[in-house]
């Protein structure tokens, strides 16, 4: 049961970050907050982020399909610290995504702790 809550909140955080990497690749405007200029550098750092986004999260997905838990602890840390950092920016920005993204990264190291935990009590 454990393992089938863990699939399924990694994947559908996975998803919703996809979700919004591509909607930021098509209009970088919406992470910035109501009524703010959106510049070539703008557009360029936020399609670049979203990219790197695209890159993490398809690889998750392909971890877990693989079932390759100690791939998926790695990039589920990494994860966890994008999120982390996203969050950062987000409240230095005063952007109300500073609480999906620190949720996402509560997800990330969550989803990388249990893992690490179930890996360690099945090989006992």
């Amino acid at each position: 049961m454990g393992e089938r809550i863990f699939i399924a909140v990694t994947v559908v955080s996975t998803l919703v970050t996809l979700m919004v990497s591509a909607i930021l690749i098509v209009d970088p405007a919406f992470a910035l907050p109501a009524g703010s200029a959106v510049s070539p550098a703008v557009e360029t750092f936020a399609r670049a982020c979203s990219i790197r986004s695209l890159a993490v999260g398809g690889a998750l997905l392909v971890l877990l399909a693989r079932r390759s838990a100690a791939g998926l602890i790695v990039l589920l840390w990494v994860t966890g610290l994008f999120q982390t950092g996203d969050a950062l920016v987000h409240a230095l920005n005063g952007h109300p995504a500073t609480f999906s993204a620190a949720v996402l990264a509560l997800v990330a190291f969550g989803s990388a702790r249990w893992l690490t935990r179930s890996r360690r009590s099945q090989s006992r």
